[in-house]
């Protein structure tokens, strides 16, 4: 892409990305990617505890949990311990350190190098969708990836151009007094947690988000849902997830254990 065609105002980028669910038959050029890779480089970072595996290889993008069947380029965002400890050795010193600390740092490290490239793709003019359950399928993508231990899926990237026949809104957020506080954490009271949970439904509904998506969550006890898709709200979506007990088939830390990483 010509320089002169991006878009380089990163507030105005900020404040209008929305998740792109739907891409056009086009591929990314390689020379736009790597510029996209390049600034996700560039993030702040705790100690680089993180790669990055990209593909435009449909059978390697074949995975439980939906990748977007239009998608040009996936990204999986990795934690990776498998390079620093490398390092270590090579100065002559043995890993002896908190795995459980080193998670977190890690974690940060990904997140950061995420961000960059989600904000250089929309410079670029491109769209994404991050996948979130990619985690439970750490075995599956173990073996198609070639990881070795200690290195573990923690987020996935869907990326291309948007097809602009599929509407997209940007989506309702708290509002700032409601995350954003001086000198001390505030406690929300109920008044406030339903002005919350109003500004949230309220906006998803005028937007008809699941009545496009018809993305309802089943109760786990096989209960009849009574709510229609024009009732079903942000706040319901978000509750029946964190009601399922777990996600997926087992807990997370016995599958990060299974990968090397002691989070006992």
């Amino acid at each position: 892409m010509n320089p002169t065609s991006m878009n380089t105002d990163i507030i105005d980028i900020i404040n209008n990305r929305r998740s792109i669910r739907k891409f056009l038959n086009k591929n990314v050029p390689d020379d736009v990617l790597e510029d996209i890779l390049k600034a996700g480089i560039r993030a702040p970072f705790a100690a680089q505890l993180y790669s990055m595996i990209y593909t435009r290889n449909r059978e390697k993008m074949r995975l439980k949990s939906g990748i977007y069947p239009s998608t040009s380029v996936f990204i999986l965002f990795l934690l990776d311990f498998n390079k620093i400890e490398k390092i270590v050795q090579k100065r002559k010193y043995e890993y002896d350190f908190d795995d459980g600390m080193l998670l977190w740092l890690g974690l940060q490290d990904v997140t950061c190098v995420a961000e960059n490239i989600i904000l250089a793709a929309e410079a670029y003019g491109l769209g994404s969708v991050l996948l979130g359950a990619i985690p439970l399928q750490a075995d599956r993508i173990k073996a198609i990836y070639n990881l070795p231990n200690r290195v573990f899926p923690v987020v996935g990237l869907c990326l291309g151009y948007p097809d602009p026949s599929f509407e997209t809104s940007t989506r309702p957020r708290y509002q700032l007094k409601f995350v954003a506080f001086e000198d001390a954490y505030h406690d929300p009271t109920d008044e406030e947690i339903e002005e919350m949970m109003k500004a949230m439904d309220e906006g998803y509904s005028t937007q008809g988000y699941y009545i496009k998506q018809r993305a309802k969550i089943p109760f786990r006890d096989g209960r009849i849902d009574e709510i229609d898709y024009d009732k079903y709200s942000w706040s319901e979506h978000i509750s029946r997830k964190l009601i399922q007990g777990i996600w997926g088939e087992e807990v997370l830390f016995k599958i990060l254990e299974r990968h090397g990483i002691n989070v006992g």
